[in-house]
Protein backbone atom coordinates (compact mmCIF):
# COMPACT_ATOMS: atom_id res chain seq x y z
CA UNK A 1 0.00 0.00 0.00
CA UNK A 2 1.72 3.32 -0.81
CA UNK A 3 1.46 6.79 1.26
CA UNK A 4 -1.18 8.38 -0.84
CA UNK A 5 -3.86 5.16 -0.42
CA UNK A 6 -3.27 5.31 3.44
CA UNK A 7 -4.12 8.94 3.54
CA UNK A 8 -7.24 8.30 1.74
CA UNK A 9 -7.82 5.54 4.55
CA UNK A 10 -7.04 7.78 7.40
CA UNK A 11 -9.35 10.47 5.65
CA UNK A 12 -12.29 8.46 5.53
CA UNK A 13 -11.97 6.74 8.92
CA UNK A 14 -11.97 10.49 10.34
CA UNK A 15 -15.13 11.60 8.05
CA UNK A 16 -16.88 8.51 10.15
CA UNK A 17 -15.83 9.93 13.53
CA UNK A 18 -17.14 12.85 12.56
CA UNK A 19 -20.57 11.58 11.33
CA UNK A 20 -21.25 8.91 13.88
CA UNK A 21 -20.29 12.31 16.20
CA UNK A 22 -22.37 14.58 14.75
CA UNK A 23 -25.33 11.68 14.67
CA UNK A 24 -25.15 10.87 18.25
CA UNK A 25 -24.96 14.50 19.13
CA UNK A 26 -28.32 15.49 17.11
CA UNK A 27 -29.69 12.24 18.59
CA UNK A 28 -28.92 14.18 22.39
CA UNK A 29 -30.27 17.20 21.35
CA UNK A 30 -33.77 15.74 20.15
CA UNK A 31 -33.83 13.85 23.64
CA UNK A 32 -33.09 16.79 25.46
CA UNK A 33 -35.67 19.30 23.70
CA UNK A 34 -38.27 15.77 24.32
CA UNK A 35 -37.62 15.78 27.74
CA UNK A 36 -37.59 19.75 28.36
CA UNK A 37 -41.06 19.87 26.79
CA UNK A 38 -42.19 17.03 28.83
CA UNK A 39 -41.02 18.96 31.95
CA UNK A 40 -42.51 21.98 31.22
CA UNK A 41 -45.84 20.44 30.41
CA UNK A 42 -45.52 18.80 33.93
CA UNK A 43 -44.79 21.25 35.67
CA UNK A 44 -46.90 23.85 33.65
CA UNK A 45 -50.11 21.33 34.57
CA UNK A 46 -49.04 21.20 38.34
CA UNK A 47 -48.64 24.93 38.66
CA UNK A 48 -52.06 25.34 37.01
CA UNK A 49 -53.44 22.98 39.75
CA UNK A 50 -51.61 25.01 42.46
CA UNK A 51 -52.86 27.85 41.18
CA UNK A 52 -56.68 26.65 40.69
CA UNK A 53 -56.45 24.77 44.53
CA UNK A 54 -55.03 28.37 46.34
CA UNK A 55 -58.07 30.11 44.33
CA UNK A 56 -60.37 27.48 46.02
CA UNK A 57 -58.46 27.99 49.31
CA UNK A 58 -58.97 31.58 49.25
CA UNK A 59 -62.24 31.71 48.50
CA UNK A 60 -63.63 28.95 51.49
CA UNK A 61 -61.46 30.97 53.65
CA UNK A 62 -63.42 33.62 52.94
CA UNK A 63 -66.51 32.02 53.15
CA UNK A 64 -65.63 30.28 56.28
CA UNK A 65 -64.12 33.71 57.84
CA UNK A 66 -67.46 35.69 56.76
CA UNK A 67 -70.43 32.99 56.79
CA UNK A 68 -73.72 35.82 56.42
CA UNK A 69 -71.67 37.25 53.13
CA UNK A 70 -72.76 35.90 49.92
CA UNK A 71 -69.56 34.15 48.85
CA UNK A 72 -69.09 32.03 45.26
CA UNK A 73 -67.48 28.79 45.04
CA UNK A 74 -67.59 29.25 41.28
CA UNK A 75 -68.82 25.99 39.37
CA UNK A 76 -66.42 23.82 40.47
CA UNK A 77 -66.81 21.14 42.57
CA UNK A 78 -64.57 20.93 46.21
CA UNK A 79 -62.41 18.50 45.97
CA UNK A 80 -61.53 15.95 49.03
CA UNK A 81 -58.77 18.11 50.39
CA UNK A 82 -61.08 20.97 50.30
CA UNK A 83 -63.43 18.67 52.75
CA UNK A 84 -60.95 17.74 54.76
CA UNK A 85 -59.70 21.44 55.14
CA UNK A 86 -63.02 22.45 56.48
CA UNK A 87 -63.48 19.49 59.06
CA UNK A 88 -60.62 20.49 60.35
CA UNK A 89 -61.21 23.79 60.94
CA UNK A 90 -64.79 23.20 62.25
CA UNK A 91 -63.04 20.69 64.87
CA UNK A 92 -60.70 23.39 65.84
CA UNK A 93 -63.35 25.72 65.93
CA UNK A 94 -64.98 23.53 68.29
CA UNK A 95 -61.51 22.80 70.54
CA UNK A 96 -61.62 26.84 70.30
CA UNK A 97 -65.56 26.85 71.89
CA UNK A 98 -64.53 24.67 74.25
CA UNK A 99 -61.25 26.44 75.66
CA UNK A 100 -63.75 29.13 75.31
CA UNK A 101 -66.11 27.51 78.08
CA UNK A 102 -63.71 26.68 80.19
CA UNK A 103 -61.83 29.99 80.28
CA UNK A 104 -65.55 31.57 81.18
CA UNK A 105 -65.80 28.50 83.72
CA UNK A 106 -62.52 29.28 85.33
CA UNK A 107 -62.78 33.07 85.54
CA UNK A 108 -66.89 32.34 87.23
CA UNK A 109 -64.59 30.55 89.83
CA UNK A 110 -62.08 32.88 90.07
CA UNK A 111 -64.29 36.06 90.60
CA UNK A 112 -66.05 34.11 93.42
CA UNK A 113 -62.89 32.86 94.96
CA UNK A 114 -61.80 36.72 94.86
CA UNK A 115 -65.03 37.70 96.60
CA UNK A 116 -65.06 34.93 99.32
CA UNK A 117 -61.18 36.35 99.63
CA UNK A 118 -62.15 40.21 100.33
CA UNK A 119 -64.81 39.72 102.44
CA UNK A 120 -62.58 36.96 104.53
CA UNK A 121 -59.89 40.06 104.08
CA UNK A 122 -62.17 42.42 105.66
CA UNK A 123 -63.29 39.91 108.15
CA UNK A 124 -59.24 39.99 109.13
CA UNK A 125 -59.12 43.59 109.07
CA UNK A 126 -61.77 43.94 111.12
CA UNK A 127 -60.50 41.67 113.60
CA UNK A 128 -56.82 43.15 113.80
CA UNK A 129 -58.40 46.80 114.41
CA UNK A 130 -60.28 45.05 117.47
CA UNK A 131 -56.96 43.43 118.41
CA UNK A 132 -55.29 47.15 117.96
CA UNK A 133 -57.80 48.27 120.14
CA UNK A 134 -57.54 45.53 122.53
CA UNK A 135 -53.57 45.94 122.75
CA UNK A 136 -53.89 49.89 123.12
CA UNK A 137 -56.02 49.69 126.02
CA UNK A 138 -54.10 46.98 127.88
CA UNK A 139 -50.98 48.50 126.86
CA UNK A 140 -52.27 51.98 128.30
CA UNK A 141 -54.07 50.44 131.72
CA UNK A 142 -50.28 48.54 132.07
CA UNK A 143 -48.04 52.38 131.72
CA UNK A 144 -51.11 53.18 134.44
CA UNK A 145 -49.33 50.30 136.58
CA UNK A 146 -46.20 51.80 135.70
CA UNK A 147 -46.87 54.79 136.84
CA UNK A 148 -48.42 53.53 139.98
CA UNK A 149 -45.29 51.29 140.35
CA UNK A 150 -43.05 53.97 140.23
CA UNK A 151 -44.98 55.60 142.60
CA UNK A 152 -44.17 52.99 145.36
CA UNK A 153 -40.60 53.63 144.85
CA UNK A 154 -38.66 55.54 147.10
CA UNK A 155 -38.09 59.74 146.28
CA UNK A 156 -35.06 60.88 144.61
CA UNK A 157 -35.22 63.47 147.67
CA UNK A 158 -34.79 60.52 150.30
CA UNK A 159 -31.66 58.64 148.26
CA UNK A 160 -30.04 61.51 147.55
CA UNK A 161 -30.30 62.69 150.82
CA UNK A 162 -28.83 59.40 152.42
CA UNK A 163 -25.96 58.78 149.76
CA UNK A 164 -22.92 61.13 148.39
CA UNK A 165 -23.91 59.61 144.79
CA UNK A 166 -26.35 56.85 143.92
CA UNK A 167 -27.39 55.81 140.56
CA UNK A 168 -30.27 52.76 139.64
CA UNK A 169 -30.16 51.00 136.35
CA UNK A 170 -33.08 50.04 135.74
CA UNK A 171 -34.71 48.02 132.82
CA UNK A 172 -37.76 46.87 133.04
CA UNK A 173 -38.07 44.34 130.15
CA UNK A 174 -41.80 44.47 129.27
CA UNK A 175 -42.87 48.05 130.85
CA UNK A 176 -43.44 47.01 135.01
CA UNK A 177 -41.55 45.32 136.28
CA UNK A 178 -40.76 42.51 138.52
CA UNK A 179 -37.66 44.02 139.87
CA UNK A 180 -37.87 46.97 142.52
CA UNK A 181 -35.65 48.62 144.68
CA UNK A 182 -36.55 50.31 148.14
CA UNK A 183 -35.21 52.12 150.47
CA UNK A 184 -36.17 54.23 154.50
CA UNK A 185 -34.88 56.35 156.46
CA UNK A 186 -35.16 56.24 159.94
CA UNK A 187 -33.05 58.86 161.82
CA UNK A 188 -29.17 58.37 160.88
CA UNK A 189 -30.46 54.77 160.06
CA UNK A 190 -30.89 54.06 156.14
CA UNK A 191 -32.43 50.43 155.21
CA UNK A 192 -32.16 49.78 151.33
CA UNK A 193 -32.50 46.79 149.36
CA UNK A 194 -33.07 45.44 145.24
CA UNK A 195 -35.18 42.50 144.88
CA UNK A 196 -36.09 40.67 142.10
CA UNK A 197 -39.51 38.94 141.97
CA UNK A 198 -40.22 35.97 140.27
CA UNK A 199 -41.31 36.68 136.83
CA UNK A 200 -41.47 40.38 135.41
CA UNK A 201 -43.96 42.32 133.33
CA UNK A 202 -47.14 42.60 134.78
CA UNK A 203 -46.85 39.25 137.58
CA UNK A 204 -43.68 40.47 138.67
CA UNK A 205 -45.13 43.95 139.05
CA UNK A 206 -47.65 42.45 141.49
CA UNK A 207 -44.96 40.61 143.05
CA UNK A 208 -42.82 44.10 143.58
CA UNK A 209 -46.18 46.04 144.81
CA UNK A 210 -46.20 43.09 147.43
CA UNK A 211 -42.74 43.09 148.37
CA UNK A 212 -42.66 47.06 148.73
CA UNK A 213 -46.11 46.92 151.25
CA UNK A 214 -44.40 44.07 153.04
CA UNK A 215 -41.36 46.00 153.78
CA UNK A 216 -43.30 49.12 154.41
CA UNK A 217 -45.17 47.08 157.11
CA UNK A 218 -42.21 45.17 158.51
CA UNK A 219 -40.13 49.06 159.39
CA UNK A 220 -42.88 50.42 161.37
CA UNK A 221 -41.83 48.13 164.27
CA UNK A 222 -37.68 48.64 163.34
CA UNK A 223 -35.31 49.33 165.94
CA UNK A 224 -31.49 49.26 166.60
CA UNK A 225 -31.92 46.09 167.06
CA UNK A 226 -33.31 45.11 163.93
CA UNK A 227 -30.71 43.29 161.60
CA UNK A 228 -31.42 42.46 157.93
CA UNK A 229 -31.47 38.77 158.17
CA UNK A 230 -34.35 39.50 160.66
CA UNK A 231 -36.02 41.73 158.09
CA UNK A 232 -35.41 38.92 155.30
CA UNK A 233 -37.35 36.63 157.83
CA UNK A 234 -40.29 38.25 158.23
CA UNK A 235 -40.78 39.06 154.66
CA UNK A 236 -40.82 35.71 154.00
CA UNK A 237 -43.13 35.09 156.44
CA UNK A 238 -45.25 37.16 155.16
CA UNK A 239 -44.73 35.84 151.18
CA UNK A 240 -45.77 32.35 152.18
CA UNK A 241 -48.80 33.58 154.00
CA UNK A 242 -50.24 35.72 151.77
CA UNK A 243 -49.23 33.13 148.70
CA UNK A 244 -50.72 30.07 150.96
CA UNK A 245 -47.28 28.45 150.80
CA UNK A 246 -47.50 27.02 154.09
CA UNK A 247 -50.73 24.68 152.85
CA UNK A 248 -48.63 21.45 152.19
CA UNK A 249 -50.41 20.42 149.30
CA UNK A 250 -50.09 23.20 147.30
CA UNK A 251 -46.83 23.81 145.91
CA UNK A 252 -46.07 27.44 144.94
CA UNK A 253 -42.45 29.08 143.66
CA UNK A 254 -43.40 32.59 143.63
CA UNK A 255 -40.97 34.72 145.37
CA UNK A 256 -38.44 36.94 145.58
CA UNK A 257 -34.51 37.17 145.90
CA UNK A 258 -33.22 40.12 147.79
CA UNK A 259 -30.41 41.93 148.81
CA UNK A 260 -30.31 44.06 152.01
CA UNK A 261 -28.52 46.25 153.66
CA UNK A 262 -28.90 48.57 157.23
CA UNK A 263 -26.23 51.74 157.54
CA UNK A 264 -26.14 53.38 160.29
CA UNK A 265 -24.64 56.92 158.70
CA UNK A 266 -23.44 57.90 162.82
CA UNK A 267 -21.80 54.96 163.46
CA UNK A 268 -20.35 54.25 160.33
CA UNK A 269 -21.51 50.71 160.17
CA UNK A 270 -23.02 48.79 158.10
CA UNK A 271 -24.96 45.05 157.61
CA UNK A 272 -25.75 42.96 154.85
CA UNK A 273 -28.20 40.14 154.18
CA UNK A 274 -29.00 38.37 151.21
CA UNK A 275 -31.60 35.82 149.76
CA UNK A 276 -29.90 34.52 146.66
CA UNK A 277 -28.68 38.44 146.15
CA UNK A 278 -25.56 39.33 146.61
CA UNK A 279 -23.32 42.52 147.30
CA UNK A 280 -19.83 44.29 145.94
CA UNK A 281 -18.47 46.49 147.88
CA UNK A 282 -15.40 47.78 145.90
CA UNK A 283 -13.03 50.59 147.50
CA UNK A 284 -10.52 52.41 145.52
CA UNK A 285 -10.02 49.28 142.69
CA UNK A 286 -11.01 46.42 145.24
CA UNK A 287 -14.11 44.76 144.88
CA UNK A 288 -15.39 42.61 147.87
CA UNK A 289 -18.10 40.15 147.34
CA UNK A 290 -20.66 39.79 149.94
CA UNK A 291 -22.81 36.20 149.01
CA UNK A 292 -25.78 35.37 150.15
CA UNK A 293 -27.84 32.21 151.77
CA UNK A 294 -29.19 30.65 148.81
CA UNK A 295 -32.64 30.61 149.43
CA UNK A 296 -35.43 32.60 148.40
CA UNK A 297 -38.45 34.80 149.84
CA UNK A 298 -40.93 31.92 149.94
CA UNK A 299 -41.12 28.76 149.78
CA UNK A 300 -38.24 26.46 149.46
CA UNK A 301 -37.06 22.66 149.52
CA UNK A 302 -34.49 23.38 152.41
CA UNK A 303 -35.31 26.52 153.91
CA UNK A 304 -32.19 27.58 155.73
CA UNK A 305 -32.13 31.07 158.06
CA UNK A 306 -30.99 34.26 156.30
CA UNK A 307 -27.25 35.43 157.62
CA UNK A 308 -26.13 38.93 158.84
CA UNK A 309 -23.07 39.96 157.70
CA UNK A 310 -20.76 42.81 158.44
CA UNK A 311 -19.56 45.28 156.14
CA UNK A 312 -16.40 47.59 157.02
CA UNK A 313 -17.44 50.84 155.16
CA UNK A 314 -15.42 54.19 154.62
CA UNK A 315 -17.05 57.46 152.86
CA UNK A 316 -16.25 57.45 149.33
CA UNK A 317 -16.92 53.23 149.06
CA UNK A 318 -19.22 52.29 146.75
CA UNK A 319 -21.86 49.14 147.32
CA UNK A 320 -23.89 47.60 144.62
CA UNK A 321 -27.05 45.54 144.53
CA UNK A 322 -27.93 43.95 141.40
CA UNK A 323 -30.22 41.16 140.38
CA UNK A 324 -29.50 38.22 137.88
CA UNK A 325 -30.93 40.27 134.61
CA UNK A 326 -27.63 42.40 133.83
CA UNK A 327 -25.10 38.59 134.10
CA UNK A 328 -27.72 36.43 132.78
CA UNK A 329 -28.23 38.28 129.58
CA UNK A 330 -27.42 36.03 126.66
CA UNK A 331 -25.38 37.52 123.48
CA UNK A 332 -25.60 36.44 119.89
CA UNK A 333 -23.30 33.77 120.25
CA UNK A 334 -25.86 32.14 123.33
CA UNK A 335 -23.15 33.09 126.36
CA UNK A 336 -24.44 34.58 129.54
CA UNK A 337 -22.54 37.99 130.70
CA UNK A 338 -21.67 35.97 133.98
CA UNK A 339 -21.01 37.80 137.71
CA UNK A 340 -17.34 37.29 136.96
CA UNK A 341 -17.46 40.19 134.18
CA UNK A 342 -19.66 42.40 136.31
CA UNK A 343 -17.57 42.21 139.21
CA UNK A 344 -14.35 43.17 136.45
CA UNK A 345 -16.53 46.01 134.58
CA UNK A 346 -17.36 47.52 137.83
CA UNK A 347 -13.87 47.38 138.85
CA UNK A 348 -12.62 49.26 135.59
CA UNK A 349 -15.29 51.51 135.78
CA UNK A 350 -14.61 52.54 139.14
CA UNK A 351 -10.89 53.08 138.48
CA UNK A 352 -12.28 55.80 135.79
CA UNK A 353 -14.61 57.54 137.49
CA UNK A 354 -16.74 57.76 141.08
CA UNK A 355 -19.51 59.81 139.34
CA UNK A 356 -23.02 57.88 139.66
CA UNK A 357 -24.86 58.85 136.81
CA UNK A 358 -21.51 58.22 134.72
CA UNK A 359 -21.09 54.71 136.29
CA UNK A 360 -24.94 54.35 135.30
CA UNK A 361 -24.32 55.11 131.46
CA UNK A 362 -20.98 53.10 130.91
CA UNK A 363 -22.71 50.01 132.24
CA UNK A 364 -25.98 50.72 130.09
CA UNK A 365 -23.68 50.89 126.91
CA UNK A 366 -21.46 47.67 128.10
CA UNK A 367 -24.72 46.19 128.61
CA UNK A 368 -26.42 46.82 124.99
CA UNK A 369 -22.70 46.10 123.27
CA UNK A 370 -22.51 42.50 124.80
CA UNK A 371 -26.42 42.05 123.70
CA UNK A 372 -26.45 43.94 120.76
CA UNK A 373 -29.71 42.37 118.38
CA UNK A 374 -30.61 39.97 121.41
CA UNK A 375 -33.88 40.81 123.01
CA UNK A 376 -33.42 41.68 126.60
CA UNK A 377 -34.45 38.64 128.47
CA UNK A 378 -35.20 39.62 132.10
CA UNK A 379 -35.88 42.93 134.07
CA UNK A 380 -32.69 44.77 135.12
CA UNK A 381 -31.65 46.62 138.00
CA UNK A 382 -28.19 47.55 139.87
CA UNK A 383 -27.89 50.30 142.15
CA UNK A 384 -25.17 52.08 142.94
CA UNK A 385 -25.09 53.73 146.40
CA UNK A 386 -21.90 55.84 147.24
CA UNK A 387 -20.98 56.34 150.92
CA UNK A 388 -21.61 59.85 152.42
Amino acid sequence: MDFSLLNIILIVVALVAVAAFVVTTLRNKRYLLKATRRINSKYSSLLSKAESENRRITVLYNSLKSPNSPTSLSDETPSAADVVDVERIAAEQKKLEAQQAELADRNRKLWTMSVTIEKDRQHIQSLKEEIEFQHRAVTSSIRYAKLIQNAALPSDEILNESFRDIFLLWRPRDIVSGDFYWMKRIGDTVIFCVADCTGHGVPGGFMSMLGVAFLNDICVTFNSETHPAAILEELRIKVMTTLKQEEQHIVQKDGMDVGLCILNLATMRMQFAGANNGMYHVRGSVLTEYKPVHNPIGAYPRMMPFENRDVDIQSGDYVYLFTDGFTDQLDIDNHKFTPRRLRMLLCDINAKTKKASEQAEMLSVEFDKWRKDVRQMDDILIGGYCIK
